[in-house]
């Protein structure tokens, strides 16, 4: 299918967008979680996601990595908002990480279960592919919020250590923790 709403971001910054709160404490929520170990894909320090103790920013290549998880509490799951241009390519690093571990990587990545990178990719995974009610707004690069939202449906794909296949969880945006 073609997508009809061309994208309106430039070139250079398509890889730079930023992950809003709102998919940040839905992803928390729905994880039943306070925080993450890791943000794997933050460009620089001061943009790491705040609910991550630490981060591994575009410098240190968290493709070329092995450290996705925090050594003194590796239970604690990894965030990942890739680069647009590289998803698949962090996709598989992600399993390969999950697998090495036994640890669990939640990413976040374009909702299109049609195509055939997604059947390459994430069929055949055992991963739990949260999918909201409606589209995230990204922040721009500088952290301001854009005038318009992603051309594209987003889900939260939770990559698990153990044997589940493809697990599909609807779900509605701004979930509330129930105490």
């Amino acid at each position: 299918m073609a997508i009809l709403n061309k994208s309106q971001t430039e070139k250079q910054n398509k890889d730079y967008w930023r992950t809003s709160e709102l998919l940040i404490n839905d992803a928390l929520t729905l994880l039943n979680i306070k925080g993450f170990g890791t943000d794997v894909c933050c460009s620089s320090e001061d943009v790491k996601i705040n609910s991550a103790t630490c981060y591994i920013t575009e410098s240190n290549n968290a493709l070329e990595s092995n450290l996705w998880f925090l050594a003194s509490n590796p239970s604690i799951t990894s965030f990942c908002n890739p680069p647009f241009s590289r998803k698949w390519e962090f996709f598989q690093k992600a399993v390969e990480q999950v697998n090495k571990w036994s640890q669990q990587v939640l990413m976040v990545l374009p909702y299109t279960p049609a195509t055939k990178a997604w059947s390459d990719n994430v069929h055949g995974q055992n991963c739990i592919i949260y999918v909201p009610d409606g589209r995230y707004q990204y922040l721009l690069p500088n952290g301001e919020k854009s005038i318009n939202n992603c051309n594209f449906d987003t889900c939260l794909i939770l990559i698990v250590p153990f044997k589940c296949g493809n697990v599909i969880v609807n779900y509605k945006r701004g979930l509330k923790c129930i105490d």
